[in-house]
């Protein structure tokens, strides 16, 4: 039996990249043997702007567990190494040693890059930085971007056939059963409320305060706002004096996985997820409200969500920071016109088989 080794960040924290691996860990071990290393440091959640930052404290947390994860790889068996570094460069170097190991082992291995600011941090850096980031990408077996659109962020970097894309994937646990879908189309033939959930981390670069400037808008017998994720430290105090101010009209369900998560999707028609993220890639929540037969608003010109939705097609793509945007695309959608076009959509390319049998392809 082949031998996997994958390095990179698991669940702890909520996110869209430590729910991919937690995915991907789970699909490949029904056929595969796996090892890893969990280069997650905590689960607290960090304000947008020190993500990437170097600490003192996180420098030496990190070297000390190095040595004895570096131990590890060097004993492994494995036939190929799959890792899912940063975007900012301490965040790509961090994993730089083990790529190390794998060159002096001569075991292939692959970096999937779960976001799209990718070639803007590679363009800020000077010459000397962008040559040590060239070494370890052009000594990798492959690049894995989320999406045809971000193939570009490694043109002039990489070869055009190492280069390879995959989507992600919903897991099995979170995509909703037939009749699921069709009770949730007959309730919403006699619900008078619009219900839209936001659920991802809130963060200001999500949009989040922006929606719930939007929310103002709306009287609360016409709308039920549902926010669910971690909320960023350095907005807590906005975000509380909207769910104070409005408890009627915006419910807070903390952070919800499984069974919890899916029941939200399944109460509500719209999925809205306003995002200006520097670092978006492609939403997995956008492909879980699919799987939920949500309605989606969101800006598609953002990362690589293009790649995934279409105007008009699963719902309205609105402008990211702006309010008038946001509530004109909430009031105007008719929901019920994408529930059953966007399940169908999320069953045929988003499911946690189609997402293993991608990386199977390109990494085995």
């Amino acid at each position: 039996m082949k031998k996997i080794f994958m390095i990179g960040q698991f669940p702890g924290q909520l996110n869209g990249l430590t729910i991919a691996n937690q995915t991907l860990e789970n699909g490949l071990k029904e056929n595969y043997q796996v090892e890893k290393i969990d280069l997650s440091l905590s689960s607290e959640f960090e304000n947008k702007k020190d993500q990437g930052k170097f600490k003192v404290k996180k420098f030496f947390t990190i070297m000390s567990k190095i040595l004895e994860q570096i131990i590890k790889l060097i004993k492994t068996e494995s036939n190929v190494v799959y890792l899912t570094p940063g975007q900012s460069f301490l965040g790509f170097m961090r994993l730089s040693p083990y790529m190390l190991v794998c060159m002096l082992r001569k075991i292939p291995y692959y970096n999937h890059i779960h976001g799209g600011h990718f070639r803007k941090m590679y363009n800020s850096q000077s010459k000397f930085k962008q040559k040590i980031l060239d070494f370890f990408i052009k000594k990798s077996s492959g690049i894995i971007v989320l999406g045809n659109s971000l193939k570009s962020m490694f043109e002039g970097i990489a070869t055009e056939d190492k280069i390879y894309i995959c989507e992600n994937g919903v897991q099995d646990n979170l995509i909703a059963t037939v009749d699921e879908i069709r009770d949730k189309i007959e309730r919403h033939k006699n619900d008078n409320k619009k219900r839209v959930l936001y659920l991802s981390n809130l963060m200001e670069e999500k949009g989040v305060l922006d929606l719930l400037r939007a929310s103002e808008k709306f009287n609360d017998d016409e709308i039920e706002f549902s926010l669910a994720g971690a909320i960023e430290p350095n907005i807590k105090e906005k975000v509380e004096y909207y769910l104070e101010k409005y408890p009627e009209k915006i419910k807070y369900h903390g952070i919800v996985r499984g069974i919890e998560k899916k029941k939200l999707f399944l109460e509500n028609y719209i999925f809205i997820l306003p995002t200006y993220y520097s670092n978006e890639g492609q939403p997995i929540s956008i492909l879980e409200a699919y799987a939920n037969g949500c309605a989606v608003l969101t800006d598609e010109t953002v990362g690589g969500i293009r790649d995934v939705f279409e105007n008009t097609i699963n719902g309205i793509s609105i402008k990211s920071r702006d309010v008038e945007s946001i509530f004109n695309g909430i009031r105007d959608i008719s929901e019920n016109r994408y529930f059953k076009e966007n399940y169908e959509k999320a069953i045929k390319k988003y499911t946690k088989k189609i997402f293993i049998k991608n990386i199977d392809k390109i990494i085995l």
